[in-house]
């Protein structure tokens, strides 16, 4: 049971840190953190190569 409990901790300690970093980079972007840190955090590496292939906000509006 314990082992169970420190593994639930440890996976939900890189979620968080992953979710984190993917969210640290899109508000360098200028999109939405909340959004970005679920993304990151579910999904991790697909979305910070999805953000590094989008352009920033300040770019795409003229």
């Amino acid at each position: 049971m314990l082992a169970a409990f420190l593994f639930v901790a440890g996976l939900l300690a890189i979620l968080v840190l992953c979710g984190r970093c993917t969210a640290k980079f899109a508000a360098e972007k200028g999109r939405s953190w909340g959004v970005w840190f679920v993304l990151g955090a579910l999904f991790f590496p697909l979305p910070s190569i999805a953000l590094a292939l989008l352009p920033s906000r300040a770019q795409a509006q003229p």
